[in-house]
């Protein structure tokens, strides 16, 4: 079964040797994604809701890139420039992802720019 790279066209081509997202048979695995829109801007900064809003967007078209839905995610993990941030974030989270929720980890961490306020990456199995 090959593994297959996945380059939605919404989604920032990275500018660094990775892929947004890769697929082997039903497993959907999206790389860490940011705030920045197919340009590379970056969207709300300063405001962490706005870019998880951002974020689970890019996730989401990884994921639709790959076959899978929102729906289809077993585990997030979520990366934060200020714990702080934590319950901005979680109420976007949970506003997008609704009652179907995956597992998740959050973290605090140093992201790749000052910009970034939080970063999400996902593994999702599609439904037979």
């Amino acid at each position: 079964m090959p593994k297959i790279q996945l380059q939605p066209a919404s989604v920032r081509v990275p500018p660094y040797p990775y892929v947004p997202g890769t697929k082997r048979g039903p497993f959907v695995f999206t790389a860490g994604q940011v705030a920045v829109d197919r340009d590379n801007n970056v969207i709300g900064e300063g405001d962490v809701r706005a870019q998880t809003r951002q974020v689970l967007k890019n996730v989401e078209a990884v994921l639709r890139e790959g076959g899978a839905t929102l729906a289809d995610v077993m585990k997030t993990t979520v990366f934060l420039r200020d714990i702080g941030d934590f319950a901005a974030m979680n109420e976007v989270y949970a506003e997008v992802f609704g009652k179907d929720k995956p597992g998740r980890t959050t973290v605090e961490a140093k992201l790749a720019s000052p910009k970034f306020l939080v970063e999400i990456e996902a593994v999702a199995v599609i439904r037979d």
